[in-house]
């Protein structure tokens, strides 16, 4: 399971819904402080944080197009044909990076 909101709630809810034995990658950081998340089957909890200072290079790299992803992106789906992005992209072996168009 990979986490990656930054909240303790979502935290909780890959925790909750990891198979037991199971591994929950937690991307990025969570608030400084106690947080209220409890482990209560075998699972391993692994950290991994994310760059900050580069979304805006590569943001706009993306916009310029000097960024080629073409490669990586193997779908892409109106905002309506959401729930089919969803079950393409459950498929890992038959996609990679699956995308949803907000314009038309």
């Amino acid at each position: 399971m990979i986490e990656s909101s930054g909240s303790h709630h979502g935290l909780a809810s890959a925790i909750n819904g990891a198979a037991r034995g199971g591994m929950v990658v937690m991307v990025g950081l969570l608030p400084s402080g106690p947080q209220p998340v409890t482990i209560t089957r075998e699972l391993e909890l692994v950290g991994s944080f994310r760059f900050n200072d580069e979304n805006d290079e590569v943001i706009k790299a993306l916009a310029d197009g000097s960024l080629f992803v073409d490669p990586v992106v193997t779908h892409e789906f109106a905002l309506n044909r959401g729930l089919e992005a969803f079950e393409v992209a459950m498929d890992s072996a038959a996609c990679g990076k699956v995308l949803l168009k907000f314009r038309h």
